[in-house]
């Protein structure tokens, strides 16, 4: 065997010993290490599929199946509220990759805070494809401020507590407005009102039609004024300037008003902590 036919006949083992491409390939993230007990968990989910046929997710056509597994670090399954749909036009091509972004908190029971394995599986044509295992944590949040308020009458009376509280994520700590139950602490709902620096203590105040009003320190000198329904829906958000110092919301005639000026982007600056050094 000359040399020639040496080197070709070593390019072909080595081609033959690359391992196949799996027929399917799951992928699944999620978007944050970390959630708070209420908000959107959102994972990102991608499918590659390298069958040659397409794989269909829902309709009476339906070829394969797609579905998410959720464990406790016991092994248990967090209890599945209700199944992942899809529409008819969630069918993945050959050799196009199909993405999308799925909110676990609307269909899987996350109501206790611990950590969580996920994993992502497509089963077609009798064989099952999982994703490898990703982790996340789901948390009760720090609480830095609440207030009970008491709605309806008579027997219909309930009390609500509307209570700020924050999570760290790798892009900083995250403020969420958050609507419980103040003697079973179960919770109805959370809200992302954004960055939080915690230099100042955030404050919060009521309004004649029920809405809620918050403001908090977002970044160096940006203070965020943030007004919710009462559900914890999120309406506005206005940010303010003042000179590093803590605005003030106040009630005027029914109203909620802040202190401070309207905050112009690249205005801010770092922290000051201490005199201008001498030229």
């Amino acid at each position: 065997m000359n040399i020639r036919s040496l080197l070709s006949l070593c390019g072909l083992l080595a081609l033959l010993a690359r391992p196949a491409a799996a027929q399917i390939e799951v992928i699944c993230q999620p978007v944050h290490t970390t959630y708070i007990i209420g908000e959107e968990t959102s994972v990102r989910v991608e499918v590659r599929n390298n069958t040659g046929v397409p794989l269909i997710f829902a309709g009476s056509n339906h070829t394969a199946h797609l579905a998410f597994e959720l464990t406790t670090p016991s092994g248990a399954a967090v209890p599945l509220k209700a199944e992942v749909p899809f529409a008819a036009s969630d069918a993945v091509k050959g050799g196009e990759p199909w993405i999308r972004s799925v909110d676990l908190q609307a269909f899987y029971d996350l109501r206790n805070p611990g950590r969580l394995k996920l994993r992502a599986y497509v089963e077609w044509d009798g064989n099952a494809y999982l994703s490898a295992k990703s982790f996340f944590n789901v948390e009760r949040g720090a609480e830095q401020l609440k207030q009970t308020v008491s709605t309806g009458t008579g027997k219909d009376k309930v009390k609500v507590q509307y209570c700020l509280r924050s999570v760290a994520r790798e892009e900083g700590e995250i403020l969420f407005m958050c609507i419980e139950d103040p003697d079973s602490q179960r919770r109805y709902a959370a809200a992302n009102l954004g960055t939080q620096v915690r230099l100042y203590t955030p404050q919060m105040l009521r309004d004649e039609s029920g809405h809620t009003h918050t403001l908090h320190q977002s970044a160096p000198n940006r203070f965020t004024h943030s007004e919710l329904s009462p559900t914890g829906r999120l309406l506005t958000q206005e940010h303010f300037s003042n000179d590093y110092q803590m605005p003030e919301i106040k009630s005027v005639e029914g109203h909620v008003v802040t202190s401070g000026r309207p905050y112009v982007p690249g205005e801010d600056r770092a922290i000051p902590v201490g005199p201008e050094p001498r030229p």
